[in-house]
């Protein structure tokens, strides 16, 4: 809890808007996948479904990568900082990926209930 209020407190405007697009990507697939589950015929859509329910994590990935480019760029900065400080700051990095990791596990889980239960209807 503690790496995630302080990963809050450092991060800039760029990081937050990348989380709000997780959240707000991976908000938008629960309903398409659950209508997904319910309307579909067939398993096209759910095997298309399972496909983008990847974004969320991608979307992490990228997050954290851009997290990771600019703790490189302040230790490189200032080369005084503590190794304390920066394996803190590499910690609290991975805390989007987790985030988008979630989201993604979520609608996977939402996806294979699609594919199974339109295999069991064929």
């Amino acid at each position: 809890m503690e790496t995630l209020i302080s990963f809050l407190k450092s991060s800039t405007v760029v990081d937050l808007l990348i989380l709000l697009f997780i959240l707000f990507v991976t908000v938008v697939m629960i309903p398409v996948g659950i209508t997904i589950v319910v309307a579909s015929r067939s398993r096209m859509p759910a095997y298309i479904f399972l496909l983008s329910a990847s974004l969320p994590l991608l979307l992490a990935l990228i997050g954290t990568w851009m997290r990771f480019v600019s703790i490189e760029e302040a230790v490189r900065q200032n080369p005084e900082v503590g190794e304390q400080v920066i394996v803190a700051a590499r910690q609290e990095a991975w805390i989007t990926t987790y985030i988008g990791a979630a989201g993604t596990t979520m609608l996977a889980l939402i996806g294979v209930t699609a594919v199974v239960k339109k295999e069991r209807e064929a």
